[in-house]
């Protein structure tokens, strides 16, 4: 009886037919019997459990086998000791010499990813998987990146890289055939692109020798039977990552494919993983599953998952994240045309004149209409598309799940109400100006005691007197112009009784008012002091004409 190697990366099993040993190498996830050679092959990454169970039955071994087992246990090890925090004095200087802001538990995860080479990152959301990716990137010294993320991330992608990794060039891939054609010309070090240009864009893609290949909420690919989740495996590249915060997102089977993604032949064909550890009816349905403390024992080598609860005192109180959104042409059009009119309007009556400080909250007024536009183009037109609304779609369901809520603000009470209609699903509980009082408390009583109601949508009708200590996420739909109203929607959550970190997500349509009330007015005083000051306040605006003139596109 003899383990071998063949030149397929295969170890090669012969045996006498026994019926027992056959039992025996069934189990083993991958294996093919060749009824020409009468030989079992298994792919080499199981070598230690081959090994392991076979060399006590009397199985002879090849120096070459003995060599891959070797590296093999090696490996493991290594990936214990990392994921147990214990770095060696070379692994600290690295970590030291990346000059990046982690958390000890990112720095696992970076050593993780880099110590595993392809394999699964399932952090909870707001614990930072795309830093502890750019981490990993730089640690390898990669040069060709290719990202993969649904459309409404690209943009925080390439906010994230230009954030952590400056001296990296990336580019966003999109728009129509004749310009990604140009965007994959250009010699970049990060390509970003939408899983939905993968079937359009493989011929471009397979030109270029890829370092990683990173799929960004990777249960877009948790269908085998998808031409998506096909296609995004023939990619060839050196290192694989796969981020998601859900890697079960509905069912035990969805891990499948992101980890063979990750690591071909690590649980088998699907038939084979189905076979192990889901129970099925006469059908061939799935009714149940089995063997789950096997399944994850079996994944502990190329799947590391935290829970924000898990590295509760590493965390601030709150976590940060803006989501940069694109507007689809129609939107970009009907935003410009405001914007350009109420430009137009100003000019009329003498710019400067207008912008003079005393003037400044009419020019504010006029300019509430963009913001209109970049919540929803129902607020300002017959259109009722919105990529921002579509956006917080995608959020939600990546964030809300069994134990999860989230409050989402916005200052428009009409926007309000357009939300209610589109996260029906989510039962969501409104506190508004239209609220009577008695029914706001009502609506208190329900989100913070009711599991069935995960969402609560709220105007600045919310921003005081309300404890929703139950919320973990805040989502800030639009901004508001003051950033102690931004304190006041955060302090319903973030306050006494708060057990868990809270994530802070606001929404952002590029290249709008939204992204210079965060880049420019944001950053034009400390977090303690007004932006434009409240009524009584009024005194303290600091808001200048330039930034009006950026903000309206007005460059004399």
């Amino acid at each position: 009886m003899q383990i071998s190697k063949n030149n397929k990366n295969e170890l090669v099993l012969t045996f006498d037919y026994n019926a027992a040993l056959v039992e025996i190498v069934k189990h083993f996830d991958s294996r093919k019997y060749d009824n020409e050679t009468k030989e079992w092959t298994v792919p080499v990454l199981h070598v230690v459990q081959v090994l392991d169970t076979l060399t006590p039955l009397g199985f002879h071994t090849s120096l070459e086998v003995l060599e891959e087992y070797d590296k093999a246990k090696k490996k493991k090890k290594k990936i214990k000791r990392i994921r147990e925090g214990d770095f060696k004095d070379s692994e600290i200087e690295i970590f030291k010499l990346l000059n990046l802001p982690l958390f000890g538990f990112q720095e696992i995860g970076a050593g993780f990813l880099v110590a595993t080479k392809s394999s699964l990152l399932g952090d909870e959301p707001g614990c930072g998987k795309s830093i502890q990716s750019i981490a990993t990137v730089l640690i390898r010294k990669a040069k060709k990146i290719l990202i993969l993320c649904p459309s409404t991330l690209k943009l925080n992608w390439k906010d994230e890289i230009e954030k952590w990794a400056s001296h990296k060039t990336s580019i966003v891939i999109g728009g129509d055939k004749k310009l990604r054609a140009k965007q994959w010309n250009q010699d970049v070090d990060f390509y970003i692109m939408n899983y939905e240009l993968l079937l359009r864009d493989m011929d471009y893609i397979n030109k270029i020798e890829w370092d990683f290949l990173i799929a960004d909420e990777a249960t877009r690919i948790s269908n085998p039977k998808a031409k998506q989740s096909k296609n995004i495996k023939k990619i060839k590249a050196k290192y694989r990552i796969a981020l998601t915060g859900t890697p079960l997102n509905n069912a035990v089977q969805d891990v499948w494919n992101i980890l063979d993604f990750c690591q071909p032949n690590l649980l088998g064909t699907f038939w084979q993983f189905t076979q192990k550890y889901c129970d099925k009816d006469r059908f061939g349905g799935i009714t149940g599953y089995k063997n789950l403390s096997e399944l994850k024992k079996h994944i502990s080598d190329n799947m590391l998952r935290r829970k924000k609860k898990d590295v509760l005192n590493e965390l601030p109180d709150k976590l940060y994240e803006t989501l940069y959104i694109e507007f689809d042409p129609e939107e970009k059009k009907i935003y410009e045309a405001i914007r350009d009119e109420i430009a137009a309007d100003l000019n009329e009556y003498n710019i400067n004149r207008v912008l003079k400080d005393r003037y400044l909250s009419n020019v504010l007024v006029k300019m509430v209409r963009l913001k209109q536009a970049a919540d929803s183009l129902e607020l300002v037109s017959e259109h009722t598309f919105s990529s921002k609304t579509n956006a917080l779609k995608e959020l939600l369901k990546d964030i809300i799940h069994k134990d999860d809520k989230a409050l989402v603000f916005t200052q428009f009470s009409e926007m309000a109400d357009i939300l209610m209609r589109e996260l029906k699903e989510y039962r969501p509980l409104l506190i508004s100006g239209k609220v009577k009082q008695e029914d706001r408390h009502m609506n208190v009583d329900t989100f913070q005691n009711k599991e069935e109601n995960k969402l609560m949508i709220m105007t600045e009708a919310g921003g005081f007197g309300l404890n929703l200590q139950r919320a973990n996420y805040i989502i800030h739909y639009d901004l508001p112009w003051s950033i102690s109203k931004m304190e006041q929607r955060e302090g319903r959550a973030h306050r006494i009784g708060q057990t868990s970190n809270l994530t802070v997500y606001r929404l952002i349509a590029q290249d709008t008012v939204d992204e210079y009330v965060l880049k420019v007015l944001h950053k034009k005083q400390k977090l303690s002091e007004e932006i434009l000051g409240d009524r009584e306040k009024a005194k303290k605006i600091k808001i200048s004409k330039a930034d009006i003139r950026r903000m309206l596109k007005i460059t004399k």
